[in-house]
């Protein structure tokens, strides 16, 4: 058996309280959760968050500071593996 597909449509909306972020993206069948990566730089998603599959495709994050920007990525996990790391995205405002 091979890890799960990488999650696609990974999208982040940066709220007016720049502290809190909305993180979506599409489902991975069969995944039993994600990993969401999240940083200063694209080559330093140093922050991650999991959430299990059956929480849905939304996390609400409440962990940023205000005045920087940051960059995200995800990836799907299951019993046999980890997904390679979707392409890194920004964040819209």
């Amino acid at each position: 058996a091979k890890a799960p597909a990488t999650p696609a449509n990974l999208k982040v909306q940066r709220h007016t309280d720049q502290r809190d972020a909305t993180i979506t993206w599409e489902a991975v069948p069969n995944a039993v959760g994600y990993n969401i990566l999240w940083g200063i730089a694209p080559n330093k998603l140093y922050q991650t968050y999991q959430v299990w599959a059956d929480a849905g495709t939304k996390l609400e994050l409440r962990a940023l500071n205000v005045g920087v920007d940051y960059y995200y990525a995800i990836e799907a996990f299951d019993e046999n593996g980890v997904s390679p790391l979707s392409k890194v995205v920004s964040e819209t405002k």
